[in-house]
């Protein structure tokens, strides 16, 4: 092996390595580069999607909350009272049905009945529920008949075994029964109202809440939207900036050109003579560094 050929050898190695450490360097130089400038546009990134703003009308969707708020706490209330009405609704026909009891025990002289019948009468009375008289509802009289009664006294006041002591029974549970009448017309009017109302605001509660809905969904598909395009170019971004940085290799690329030149130059004449016919103009800054470069060979 001539002297040439082993120190061509060497320059080639040299070359090699060379090479390869560029290479690496600017690899390593690119991929910090490229992690800090997609650290930087993924932090930007985050604080546009922060910001983006509610596209809904802030003004009609507090509004449409406070009316909505409103009726359904209108609906619950009414709600309630229309139960009520319909326990007491209840009540006063079980107290029908004990004064028609009173009526027969009246006809037959049955004292033992009509105390019993009485009793129970009473009782139901007590379970009455006592509803505020608020507007649109009117005045039911339940407090009144709880602290009145129903204004008929025992068998024994009446003496049923005789025919006076029987008509007066008989008055006295007549006037209850047109009393009672009274009051369950006035309470199935109220529940029928409840009722109406329960419906009608039941309707305005899913309509104006499915308007706020559609509202809030518009608003967040917008957002969406925009997150997903601000997305979009931040990604876009990142891979031009990437790709910007990947070109940049131009050194490695020179060293490994030249650890494979078939015919290195073996000195800076040799160097000078292959530039010989070349002008200042003509010559070519690769034409340059390859000749620099293959003076190492």
């Amino acid at each position: 092996m001539t002297i040439s050929s082993v120190s061509t050898a060497t320059s080639t190695n040299m070359l090699t390595i060379l090479a390869q450490a560029s290479q690496n360097a600017t690899q390593l130089s690119v991929q910090v580069e490229t992690d800090q400038a997609t650290a930087q546009i993924e932090r930007e990134l985050q604080q546009k999607i922060a910001a983006l703003p509610n596209t809904a009308d802030d003004t009609l969707v507090q509004v449409s909350q406070s009316q909505l708020k409103g009726l359904q706490n209108t609906f619950s209330t009414v709600s309630t009272r229309s139960g009520q009405f319909g326990t007491n609704g209840n009540i006063f026909t079980d107290i029908n049905k004990q004064l028609a009891a009173l009526q027969t025990a009246i006809a037959s002289g049955d004292s033992a009945n009509f105390d019993l019948n009485l009793s129970v009468a009473h009782t139901d009375i007590g379970n009455l529920l006592v509803i505020p008289p608020t507007a649109p509802f009117q005045p039911d009289q339940v407090l009144q008949i709880k602290s009145n009664g129903l204004a008929i006294n025992n068998s024994a006041s009446y003496d049923l075994s005789t025919p006076t002591g029987q008509a007066a029974a008989k008055a006295d549970v007549n006037n209850a029964q047109q009393y009672i009448n009274q009051l369950l017309a006035t309470t199935t009017s109220n529940q029928v109202v409840a009722s109406s109302l329960a419906t009608g605001l039941s309707n305005q509660i899913n309509f104006l809440n499915q308007n706020l809905q559609q509202t809030l969904s518009a608003s967040q598909l917008d957002v969406l939207s925009q997150t997903a395009n601000l997305t979009q170019l931040a990604h876009n971004q990142e891979h031009l900036i990437q790709l910007a940085l990947g070109n940049t290799t131009e050194l490695s690329s020179a060293l490994a050109k030249m650890a494979t030149i078939t015919d290195p130059p073996t000195s800076p004449f040799a160097v000078l003579t292959n530039a010989v016919g070349a002008t200042a103009d003509s010559i070519t800054p690769t034409q340059v560094s390859s000749a620099v470069l293959s003076i190492l060979a």
